[in-house]
């Protein structure tokens, strides 16, 4: 019976699981705005002669147009707060979204296995500071 206990596979490992809640959302939201950004150029990637033409938004209503400026702004709140947030606290949360936005591959190298808690950490510092800003999420 021996033999045959130690051909046995062994159990999966399991997935750490996180509380979930409206910040990871938020978070999650910000990850891939910024991810939609692009740094800018030695060069100007515009004609002059068009320089301050923008689209119409003649075909947006007006409840699109006002989400659209509330979410930039929620964004950018977002994106301040992180920015105030220690280097390894930023790194924990950019690690955690981008395991949510795709293959859980990416690990911290300055937090190893205690990523969970560097993220945790990071969650209840940038909560207050989002609130100070004005930024409400639920």
């Amino acid at each position: 019976m021996a033999k045959h206990d130690a051909l046995r596979a062994a159990p999966p490992a399991k997935k750490i699981v996180y509380p979930y809640d409206a910040l990871d959302d938020l978070l999650y939201d910000w990850f891939c705005w910024e991810s939609g950004y692009s740094a800018a150029r030695g060069y100007s990637s515009v004609d002059k002669s068009f320089a301050m033409a923008g689209s119409s938004r003649q075909w947006q209503g007006t409840s699109e147009i006002l989400e659209e400026t509330v979410t930039k702004w929620q964004m950018e709140q977002v994106e301040a707060c992180i920015d105030e947030l220690d280097p390894d606290l930023r790194l924990a949360i950019r690690i955690e979204m981008s395991n949510r936005q795709g293959p859980a591959v990416w690990r911290n190298p300055r937090a190893g296995s205690l990523q969970p808690v560097m993220y945790a950490e990071a969650k209840a510092k940038i909560a207050p500071m989002l609130q100070k800003r004005g930024v409400v999420y639920e």
